[in-house]
């Protein structure tokens, strides 16, 4: 008499696990970059919003504006500071931060003041570090970065076909005019 088993053997649930594990092994590190391109995309709005900004400050006061809370832009517990987190516990300090450090650079010149978004984890490692910068009186925005996966970052954000330490948005090597 036969019987008839019905299941799986012990090899073809590890032929199973293993083929799941090869894929996310596969899959993950361009989860983790697609990520990281929509935390680029939040900072590189917010530097256009405060670009704005401060344009509208200089024809205003014929300068650009030192502090966070002078510009007409809502920021969440904004301070009277020229560095302002986007991400933790306290917006002057980064703590617990996973986001972006945004630096003013004012100026009483039209064509040299500009903002930073600088990628920051507080307490980790960055996988992507890179910073971006725009001057207030352009449209363009330079990445920056002189880590291997930060530059792959930027050279996807700036459309360039080889790695570099810079480049601009309107796909140039070097930083923006």
């Amino acid at each position: 008499m036969q019987t008839c088993r019905s299941g799986f053997t012990l090899i073809e649930l590890l032929v199973v696990v293993l083929i799941i594990a090869v894929l996310v092994g596969l899959a993950l590190p361009n989860y983790m970059k697609a990520v990281e391109r929509s935390r680029m995309m939040e900072a590189v709005t917010l530097l256009d919003n405060i670009a704005m900004a401060q344009q509208r400050k200089f024809m205003q006061f014929h300068r650009f504006i030192t502090s966070f809370t002078s510009l007409d832009i809502a920021l969440a517990k904004a301070t009277a500071s020229s560095i302002y987190y986007t991400r933790g516990d306290d917006s002057t300090t980064g703590v617990h931060g996973n986001g972006f450090a945004l630096v003013l650079y004012p100026s009483n010149s039209y064509d040299t003041g500009y903002a930073e978004a600088i990628r920051y984890i507080d307490g980790a490692e960055i996988p992507y570090q890179y910073t971006l910068r725009r001057i207030y009186s352009s449209s363009d925005t330079t990445c920056m970065s002189e880590q291997e996966n930060g530059q792959a970052l930027c050279m996807d954000y700036c459309g360039t076909d080889a790695p570099a330490s810079a480049c601009c948005s309107n796909g140039l090597i070097g930083e923006c005019q």
